[in-house]
């Protein structure tokens, strides 16, 4: 039988508090819900989900206690990071079961079966872009150079990546250069990100580098030089990272995504079981 491993991925959720008054395009809180329920109900079963930051809309307490309560039905582990909506000391403290590095940037090194997954904070706090500064530099240093037998997943917030969408790529990202010698030097097997609230897949030092889609409004794609801010409400997902290690080979990744809100389900069709 193979031998795989299920990480599911959720970003950019923006869960709200019952006090919301900003303009909102769908039901965060229910789509959220929603994705709960897919992830519990996926067969083989997951067995870790990782969030990849922007769990809250705007930080506040009400909304990481409505936060808390919805992923505590999720019955795979949970690890998050914070995003640029999120208050960084409010995250670490409502998901204490996160082994957290004590450190400024709340980052965090977990073991999934044979897969070690990289949780790095890539927030500046009341900033929209990213940083990867010394103290960042120094703490990943550390735990890719312990030698590990397995996959390496390296999770962050911000692609490490320009995507030309220019008006998400303008919020910059300090010190990508560092990052991206750092990862030539010390590879990581895969790179999954968040924050573009749209599916994409780019590259840094030879890594691949993806970006998870959002379970509520998306960025509208438009590649045009300057194009203004534009959303859209495409289906909401997740993703499901399938790691494979069999007897004998290299592991290797497979990213699949889960739509819902779609309004159809797999059937299976008449003519299945003829000949093809």
């Amino acid at each position: 039988m193979t031998d795989q491993l299920l990480i599911a991925q959720l970003t950019d959720t923006h869960v709200v508090g019952s006090d919301n008054t900003e303009e909102l395009y769908v039901d965060n809180n229910d789509r959220l819900a929603q994705a709960v329920a897919s992830i519990n109900g996926e067969s083989p079963t997951i067995d870790a989900v990782v969030v990849t930051g922007d769990l809250t809309n705007t930080g506040t307490q009400p909304e990481y206690d409505q936060l808390v309560s919805t992923l505590a039905g999720l019955e795979p582990q949970v690890l998050t990071l914070p995003g640029n909506h999120d208050v960084r000391d409010r995250v670490r403290a409502s998901f204490p079961d996160v082994p957290w590095v004590d450190q400024n940037h709340a980052s965090w090194v977990v073991t999934v079966g044979k897969a070690r997954i990289v949780g790095l904070d890539s927030t500046i706090p009341g900033e929209p872009g990213a940083e990867f500064d010394t103290e960042r530099a120094a703490w990943l240093r550390g735990v890719l150079s312990e030698a590990h037998d397995g996959p390496t997943i390296l999770a962050m917030h911000h692609p490490p990546f320009a995507t030309g969408i220019e008006w998400m790529d303008n919020a910059g990202f300090i010190g990508l250069e560092g990052l991206d010698a750092l990862l030539t030097e010390l590879p990581v097997d895969r790179i999954i990100c968040g924050h573009l609230h749209r599916p994409i897949v780019g590259a840094i030092a030879g890594i691949t580098a993806q970006v998870g889609l959002s379970t509520v409004q998306h960025v509208d794609l438009d590649l045009a030089p300057a194009a203004p801010l534009s959303l859209i409400l495409d289906p909401p997902g997740y993703q499901i990272h399938r790691l494979v290690d069999p007897s004998g080979h290299a592991p290797s990744m497979v990213t699949h995504t889960r739509l819902f809100e779609t309004g159809n389900q797999g059937f299976i069709p008449s003519w299945a079981d003829e000949d093809s």
